[in-house]
């Protein structure tokens, strides 16, 4: 029995320690978007539950009709998901669509199409303005090109930039997103950073928040005749798709999923989608079931969630990279904050990110190789802390000055702002 009371009160003591611990404040959830989880032959409170399992929270939904949404919205509602919503009578008679469903509490906007080109801006403007004649409180969602080689005629511009600019003149939107699937043929596409950096710059330049993508499937190569899917379609084909050899990204791996959320975040990004949800390589296969996808996503979303109150609301200061080479287009790290005496990595180099949100700024620090950990020697002064994953603040002090950083992973660091910043 002594001993019994002995183990019980260190129990206790270590329990008291743990509780101690000083804790990241957060500001509430970062919009985590899935595309297409959940189909309207599909809906009940127990699909949408796995989105929520996952960390999503918010679903673009593709419905057939109004009657479809209504049932949608009741089900996504119950489990705790908001819902981008489309159907075929949105276009036709959009104040109809917006009445219905704007007091919904389940309704989080609505879609209104996928990477348009400049001759489809006014159209879909015109559209976003009929659905706000009748519904104040919820926005429409429009996701645009990213800027890729093969993607340069289908703009309608003569730039990139013309093109984003344009479309953010004439679409009254809360935020900017673009698509760009990264991870490809064993790396990392060399424009990605690219893409990143001019979101950023926009964000940082404008005040214009963006979400971005991570691909959370297997990226099917097609060739020849086969189809090009339209959006859709793409639920139907990627469910029923059965794995070839014509796939030019496997599963998702954990390190490749971290990459690509944490450099998102990293740049400034205020919201994370996630495309696809549904067939091979995918979160949920073509019955539905949970895969090893769900199950590393679901520890990525935990985490995301956990740091929000360093991501959300944040104010990108700068953003510059190290190594031996750095991605196209981006800059090389040669300033630290003040309170970082020493930075360096070895490997391939990282993503270093300053952040101020508030009363803190985080320093953030991005292994871009997602196959090897990366070294990391850090010397800050006392008033840094360690930012965990669960959200526990340590002081820097507490750790060796030489560390490992995952691969993909990231290591976050804390301090003051400074007062002339606040």
């Amino acid at each position: 029995m002594r001993k019994l009371i002995i183990s019980s009160l260190i129990a206790l003591s270590f329990m008291g320690i743990l509780s101690a611990q000083e804790k990241l404040k957060t500001k509430g959830n970062i919009p985590v978007m899935s595309w297409g989880g959940i189909s309207a032959t599909e809906v009940s409170v127990e699909s949408y539950k796995k989105l929520k399992d996952v960390g999503v929270n918010i679903d673009i939904a593709f419905f057939p009709s109004t009657d479809a949404i209504a049932k949608g919205l009741d089900a996504a509602g119950k489990a705790g998901i908001k819902l981008m919503i489309s159907c075929p009578e949105m276009k036709s008679d959009p104040e109809k669509v917006a009445k219905q469903f704007m007091n919904h509490p389940a309704l989080e906007g609505y879609y209104l199409g996928d990477e348009p080109d400049k001759s489809k801006f006014k159209e879909l403007a015109d559209l976003s303005k009929a659905l706000k004649s009748a519904d104040k409180k919820h926005y429409s969602f429009v996701n645009l090109y990213p800027d890729i080689n093969s993607n340069k005629s289908k703009f309608g511009t003569p730039t990139y930039k013309e093109y984003v600019d344009t479309f953010d003149q004439l679409f009254p939107a809360p935020f900017l997103s673009f698509d760009f699937y990264p991870v490809v043929d064993g790396g990392v596409h060399p424009r990605w950073y690219e893409n990143m950096e001019f979101f950023a710059n926009k964000y940082q330049k404008d005040g214009r928040l963006f979400w971005a993508f991570a691909l959370s499937t297997s990226y099917l190569a097609y060739s020849g005749d086969a189809p090009q899917p339209s959006l859709n379609d793409f639920y139907q084909l990627y469910t029923s798709y059965k794995p070839e050899k014509t796939f030019v990204h496997d599963v998702p791996t954990l390190a490749e999923l971290s990459l690509q959320v944490y450099v998102d975040l990293a740049y400034g990004a205020q919201g994370i989608e996630y495309w696809s949800f549904r067939g091979f390589g995918s979160p949920l296969d073509s019955e539905g079931k949970r895969t090893v996808v769900f199950d590393r996503l679901q520890k990525i979303s935990n985490e995301i969630q956990n740091l929000s109150g360093v991501f959300l609301g944040a104010k990108v200061v700068s953003v510059a990279q190290t190594g031996l080479d750095i991605p196209n287009g981006t800059k090389r790290l040669t300033k630290l904050p003040s309170t970082i005496n020493l930075l360096e990595t070895v490997g391939e180099g990282a993503v270093v990110s300053v952040l101020e949100n508030g009363e803190n700024s985080f320093l953030v620090i991005v292994n871009r190789d997602f196959k090897r950990s990366m070294k990391l020697i850090i010397n800050t002064d006392t008033t840094v802390k360690k930012v965990l994953k669960n959200g526990t603040l340590i002081p820097a002090s507490e750790y060796a000055s030489s560390t490992e950083i995952e691969p993909g992973d990231v290591a976050i660091y804390m301090y003051p702002t400074a007062k002339g910043n606040k």
